[in-house]
């Protein structure tokens, strides 16, 4: 269990307080939920790296597990909700989303919105089943997925708004980042010398196609394949792009992690 409920950061304590009220909320409902998003970039990056990202937040997502509407609706009834959407609230002055999955998606795993918008949520209910407990301040108790699931989170996200906004690209570029640091990166020295050797000894694109293989192992062929496929060459070129910086570098680590998602041993070309 990643134990933050000592934490002193801000963004960490409104957090905590609104996850807080949420949790009591789902609890009465009966409806599981986890933490999604840029808070749970927040708490996994706090937890395992000491530090919270660059690109700070004070929105709160999470996923609640729901069979129907009916479900869904017995727990956001007890929320103020923000405008007329159907998934944006208020909660102790901090804007919530609130985003369904499980028995509530159709088979291509998306969810259509009773205003007939249709939302991907392929990889929450792998999300879901590999979280893991975070004790935040105030000693509250939420889910949060593991590094490898909010990778997956991060990237379908970006497929379906980066016409939207960038944030998706750049957490997902944080989150690549974690698996050439800290215990990672002893890890990858420890256990992972084929993989180095296949890269040169570059950190980066091991680690980045370590997390690709944990991803394809989170969620199963059929999903892997499926989430892969949102890496083509054009979408792959539109993230790097989306990412900033140097894009041929973020090329590369994107490349590498999309042959870890393939199960593909070999180096990718240089470009």
């Amino acid at each position: 269990m990643i134990d933050l409920r000592d934490s002193t950061d801000p963004e960490i304590a409104i957090a905590a307080t609104v996850l807080a009220t949420l949790d009591a909320a789902a609890r009465t409902a009966g409806v599981p939920l986890v933490v999604v998003g840029a808070t749970a970039r927040n708490i996994l990056s706090a937890g395992l790296l000491g530090r919270l990202p660059e690109r700070s937040t004070r929105d709160v997502d999470i996923a609640v597990a729901v069979a129907s509407w009916p479900e869904f609706r017995r727990l956001t009834d007890r929320l103020e909700r923000r405008g007329r959407g159907e998934h944006t609230f208020v909660v102790d002055g901090v804007e919530v989303d609130v985003v369904p999955f499980g028995g509530i998606e159709a088979p291509d795993r998306t969810v259509l919105w009773p205003d007939d918008v249709r939302m991907n949520v392929l990889g929450l209910r792998e999300a879901y089943a590999a979280a893991q407990d975070v004790r935040l301040p105030g000693d509250v108790v939420v889910k949060v997925p593991s590094i490898p699931g909010l990778a997956v989170l991060k990237l379908v996200t970006w497929s379906d708004r980066h016409l939207l906004t960038r944030r998706d690209a750049i957490d997902l570029e944080t989150i690549i980042g974690w698996y050439s640091t800290g215990a990672f990166l002893d890890s990858l020295y420890a256990e992972e010398a084929d993989l180095l050797a296949v890269y040169d000894f570059e950190i980066e694109l091991a680690g980045a196609h370590l997390l690709g293989s944990h991803m394809a192992r989170l969620l199963g062929p059929a999903s892997a394949e499926a989430v892969a496929g949102m890496l083509d060459d054009e979408a792959l070129a539109r993230l790097a792009n989306d990412m900033g910086g140097t894009i041929g570098i973020k090329t590369q680590l994107l490349l590498a992690l999309r042959a870890g998602m393939c199960a593909t041993s070999e180096p990718i070309a240089t470009v």
